[in-house]
């Protein structure tokens, strides 16, 4: 259906970049509204109804990336965060390039911010690429 549905439970909002249709394209910061999964206030009620899904459209060339909060929240030995704003700037420029090599891209790079301080948390990233040759043919 070309199509990702998702929602949000309190972790980090997905980063998604259309495919390039011009010179300019900008990376979109999904984050419907929802409740923070495993937040006991009632019998699971209030959790059902705040939680919204959405449909994103997906076309050949879409990146879309799925992180935890220590990929952001990384930090160099200034206590500087590594931030949303620098991940969403790699990904835009390097969002035409393979799954494999913009991940390689993005740990480099906050390896390279973070330095020798310690890490504080776990850094998870996920990577989908739709690929034109698993895209149905348009009929």
């Amino acid at each position: 259906a070309r199509t990702m549905t998702h929602a949000r439970a309190g972790h980090c909002p997905l980063l998604y970049l259309p495919r390039r249709t011009g010179d300019t394209r900008a990376v979109q910061v999904l984050a419907p509204d929802g409740l923070v999964l495993g937040l006991r206030i009632d019998s699971g009620a209030h959790f059902t109804q705040l939680l919204r899904e959405e449909i994103t459209p997906l076309q050949a060339g879409d990146l879309v990336l799925l992180y935890t909060d220590g990929i952001v929240e990384a930090m160099n030995a200034d206590g500087e965060p590594f931030g949303e704003e620098r991940l969403v700037e790699l990904m835009r420029a390097h969002g035409d390039a393979h799954p494999d090599r913009i991940r390689e891209k993005m740990l480099v790079e906050i390896r390279r911010f973070v330095g020798s301080a310690s890490p504080h948390d776990d850094m998870t990233l996920v990577l989908i690429k739709l690929d034109e040759r698993t895209a149905p043919a348009d009929t």
